[in-house]
């Protein structure tokens, strides 16, 4: 596969996307997305801001807007052959597929958990969409799962698995990563996070650890996104 173009809005994870794909165009504000001159492309992959629907923010309500119109707006100007989002695992998804079937997509989520992979517990759902496909065609595409949702086959026998990484590197933050070390416990920094999250090492050395911390917690786990494009593009060369 080869990027064509990219939506991101924060500076600092705007900057990362700078430096490792210098020459694809950028767009900022998703938002704005009807004045842009977007190319059509294959698969449009992405996934809109997680905090309205994620567990994680307890009882309070979120301040990042919840963008999933638009990352359907985009699906229905462009109208790729495939559509990849991903988000956490939400009661709301139904709306999200039903949205998909009636621009003429076959759905099927497909729930991924990074801990068989990096030791990371990331369980994430990928909505996967097929322009004119049937939703028992992408079920089978998906086969070894279970009615298109399961999990990655572990590479691991034993697997020692922390919680999800989180964006701030706040001390004491009861959600955050402790290691116990020297008789005292500290957080991760952003060379064990980078690895828990499935990169390679120094992916974005240069960096504050604050924005590492910032990266991976927003960062999908590579390795599930590479297994959902294998299968789609195991698809389209049997389509060819």
């Amino acid at each position: 596969m080869i990027c064509k173009w990219q939506v991101e809005i924060a500076k600092q994870q705007l900057r990362l996307l700078r430096t490792k794909w210098p020459h694809v165009p950028k767009f900022t504000d998703i938002r704005n997305f009807a004045d842009w001159p977007l190319p059509p492309v294959t698969v449009i992959g992405g996934g809109d801001p997680c905090p309205v629907r994620s567990k994680a923010k307890g009882s309070s309500k979120s301040s990042s807007p919840d963008l999933s119109g638009y990352f359907l707006a985009v699906v229905a100007r462009l109208r790729p052959r495939w559509v990849v989002r991903e988000n956490v695992p939400a009661s709301d998804h139904v709306h999200f597929d039903a949205a998909l079937a009636a621009l003429g997509y076959g759905t099927a989520i497909v729930r991924l958990d990074s801990a068989k992979i990096t030791g990371q517990s990331r369980q994430r759902d990928f909505f996967v969409g097929h322009y004119q496909a049937t939703r028992s065609s992408l079920v089978n595409l998906f086969s070894h799962t279970h009615d298109g949702s399961g999990t990655i086959t572990p590479n691991l026998k034993t697997t020692q698995v922390i919680p999800a990484l989180v964006t701030g590197r706040t001390t004491h933050h009861p959600g955050d990563c402790y290691i116990y070390e020297a008789g005292r416990l500290r957080i991760l920094d952003g060379d064990e996070r980078e690895a828990f999250a499935g990169f390679p090492p120094g992916w974005s050395a240069g960096f504050s650890e604050t924005a590492r911390a910032l990266f991976y917690g927003n960062a999908i786990v590579p390795q599930a996104a590479q297994w959902i494009a294998q299968h789609i593009v195991k698809s389209e060369k049997e389509r060819i």
